[in-house]
């Protein structure tokens, strides 16, 4: 128990919403087992933790509050093949207060805690930093959002939880040995490194690693990585025609010298002589720029912080950054979508249509993204939706929750009728065990009450969802249709109903 209350207090983040992710079993593409992450609205309870190190439900945190403050933040850097150790070496070369762990799949998440929670602005574009510095740019960050819409239902995106099943488990943390950390040290190896949100401010993350913002002045952190860490085998043209785009943007006199003068010093072995002008010549033509899409620069591609760098990409491509897709499963669905960091609203029809999807980033946060072809775009969303969010909702909160709540009033929250004829009045009709009432009547309730949501033909499919009847029934010389339902719909256990019977149904056809 005392070790769950310390990954309680550790690993706090939002009031509001966990999560969990529900592992199916097929497999995709990639090899990896499918699931459904979702978010459950209640908030993180200690007996949640216990249940997740003892193997039981597996937990996610999401790190922003509903105050949108963080207490930490994490990198998930999804590569396989990672070498753990030497991540390790370096954070403790460079003296960044981060923790190492392993994930399930084999990849690793780097944790920075906090002893007090500052704004998620500044913990997201400090774990960025810390991403590209360590190379690892592109990879999540945690949070994902700097701002949650809370009025819309939004809450955020969860990582997963060291230490399912405590020692037991496949992820867990390293000590500065490179050792695997059992579950009762690593609160106290974790301890070491938290800092508070003002030493967190003043890191200079750059400074620390003092490598790559010496090389490419005020170029895209890709670049920057690459020429201190090394171009990979069959990537030097794409490396070298990126290098001259950056050459053209930083002196547009001289940048030719400049591509042979980086051919010579960034590229082992350097292009020939005839590459390197094959290279100059592509880039002669008007229209050129960045390669962001291929390699070797997409893996380790920071679009927030190369569109603040004066010879970074700039503000072309605006809406091409979506992320983290949520969706809060009620009736219609609404979506909501990380576009250039900032959380946007959208429809069903608003996600799969460019168009629409253009107008709501306008509308919502001052910006007009670039379009692409229709294959491209049906191919991102399709990415997107595969690492889905889903947020359940209560089944008042959605539209067909409502009509029912509205449904129970206008049957038991108004006067009732005793007879027959007391239809006419516009009321509902109580017998033995049944109620009747009109649809007319019903949907003149629902009207009052600014539900629109549903035409007569619709409400009518609502009531033969919940198994009601329709009769025709003659009264005083009038015929009219009329619905029904089980008087055991709309009991509770606290319902005590006495109503007199109704006189023989003789008049129903």
């Amino acid at each position: 128990m005392q070790v769950a209350e310390e990954f309680f207090s550790l690993f706090k983040g939002s009031d509001i919403a966990h999560g969990t992710y529900v592992v199916q079993s097929s497999r995709g593409a990639d090899g990896k087992k499918q699931g459904v992450a979702k978010v459950i609205r209640e908030p993180t309870t200690l007996d949640m933790w216990v249940e997740h190190l003892k193997g039981g439900s597996g937990l996610g945190i999401i790190p922003i509050r509903s105050d949108n403050t963080c207490q930490w933040g994490a990198i998930d850097i999804d590569q396989y093949d990672i070498n753990h150790i030497e991540l390790v070496k370096t954070l403790r070369q460079t003296k960044i207060p981060a923790v190492v762990g392993r994930t399930k799949s084999g990849g690793s998440h780097v944790w920075v805690f906090l002893s007090e929670p500052v704004d998620a602005v500044v913990m997201q574009r400090k774990m960025t930093e810390l991403s590209a510095a360590m190379g690892f740019a592109g990879s999540e960050i945690f949070p994902k959002q700097t701002k949650i819409l809370l009025d819309r239902g939004d809450t955020g995106n969860f990582l997963n939880m060291p230490y399912h099943a405590g020692s037991r488990t496949t992820r867990y943390a390293f000590d500065d040995e490179g050792k695997a950390l059992q579950v009762d040290k690593f609160i106290a190896y974790a301890k070491q490194f938290v800092i508070t949100p003002k030493e967190f401010e003043k890191l200079n993350i750059n400074a620390m690693f003092k490598t790559e913002e010496q090389v490419l002045e005020e170029g895209p952190p890709c670049l920057q990585h690459l020429c201190t860490r090394g171009f990979g085998e069959g990537t030097r043209n794409n490396a070298l025609f990126n290098l001259g785009v950056y050459a053209r943007l930083f002196d547009d006199q001289n940048w030719e010298t400049l591509i042979q003068k980086y051919n010579m010093d960034y590229l082992k072995p350097p292009l020939s002589h005839s590459e390197v002008g094959v290279v100059i010549r592509q880039l002669k033509k008007k229209e050129y720029f960045y390669k962001c899409e291929d390699q070797p620069i997409k893996p380790f591609c920071d679009k927030q912080v190369c569109r603040l760098r004066k010879y970074g990409v700039g503000p072309t491509g605006v809406g091409n950054d979506m992320s983290s897709l949520t969706k809060i499963n009620g009736d219609p669905p609404i979506w909501i979508l990380n576009v250039d960091g900032e959380r946007v609203e959208l429809s069903t029809h608003a996600l799969t249509g460019q168009a629409q999807f253009q107008r709501e980033c306008v509308s919502q946060i001052n910006k007009f993204p670039v379009a692409v072809n229709q294959r491209a775009w049906q191919t991102r969303i399709q990415t997107l939706l595969d690492g889905l969010t889903i947020v359940e909702v209560p089944p008042d909160a959605t539209i067909k929750g409502e009509f029912e709540d509205l449904l129970h009033a206008f049957a038991c929250e108004r006067a009732r009728g005793e007879t027959k004829e007391d239809i006419l009045q516009g009321v509902a009709v109580w017998d033995d065990d049944r109620v009747f009432f009109q649809v007319k009547d019903l949907k003149k309730h629902l009207s009052v009450n600014d539900f629109n949501h549903y035409t007569s033909n619709k409400i009518t499919l609502r009531l033969q969802d919940l198994k009601a009847s329709k009769k025709f029934w003659r009264i005083k010389g009038k015929g009219i249709h009329v619905w029904s339902l089980a008087q055991s719909y709309f009991k509770t256990d606290d319902d005590e109903i006495s109503l007199p019977k109704l006189p023989a149904d003789k008049e129903i056809i």
